[in-house]
């Protein structure tokens, strides 16, 4: 799509016309690597499309950014954002002597420069909510408006500030086994024994690791 083109389907988005909304949002859908059902995107946000894979019954609220050029972005289903949340799959490197940062490309990044950013079920992240490279935010968990999560967030965890940190679980352990029976199969239903572990494990700073123990959805 030539840049001007995409200056006048901006301009007829910013019009406020939601029949312009909805076209530009059929337009762009297809771009991402792949997406599920009932997926709405503010089409004036910002996103490399092809490392983004999304699933079913999602929002991304207003001017959202979620940039990974040499990761993926991966977001599960029933997700909401709010307005103005980043996700940045990747970092730059700052190591090497005799270099403007500038000057130093893409491809002589090393693996643990860019890693990707999971999103499970369930999730809401607030507005402007910032969300780093090698983060996984869990099932069912909360991120406050504003906060910057630079370490994952255990499955029903509610993480806000700067940086995030764990505040609470959403519900007791007996109430989050009910709540996934309710919503899950057997088969992907979280255990006692994980969910134990992690309220257990959460009395600090959020965990260092990309992934959280247990097996992940």
């Amino acid at each position: 799509m030539s840049l001007r083109l995409k200056a006048i389907l901006r301009r007829l988005y910013e019009s406020g016309s939601n029949r312009w909304q909805s076209l530009l949002v059929a337009l762009y859908r297809p771009r991402f690597a792949n997406h599920g059902k009932d997926f709405w995107f503010d089409p004036a946000g910002r996103y490399t499309f092809s490392t983004i894979s999304v699933g079913d019954d999602v929002l991304l609220n207003d001017h959202p950014c979620l940039i990974a050029s040499r990761s993926r972005i991966v977001i599960g289903s029933h997700v909401m954002f709010g307005p103005g949340v980043t996700i940045v799959g990747g970092n730059h490197r700052t190591d090497i002597v005799g270099r403007f940062m500038t000057s130093i490309r893409d491809e002589e990044k090393r693996p643990e420069d860019d890693r990707e950013v999971v999103i499970e079920d369930d999730v809401w992240v607030g507005a402007r909510a910032v969300l780093l490279s090698g983060v996984r935010v869990g099932r069912g968990a909360v991120v406050g408006a504003g906060a910057v999560v630079t370490k994952s967030v255990p499955p029903y965890g509610i993480a806000a500030g700067n940086p995030a940190r764990l505040l609470r679980f959403r519900w007791d352990v007996d109430t989050i086994l009910e709540h996934e029976r309710l919503l899950y199969p057997q088969a992907r239903r979280l255990n006692r024994r994980d969910l134990e572990a992690w309220r257990k494990a959460q009395r600090g700073p959020l965990p260092r690791e990309n992934q959280p123990p247990g097996n992940p959805t």
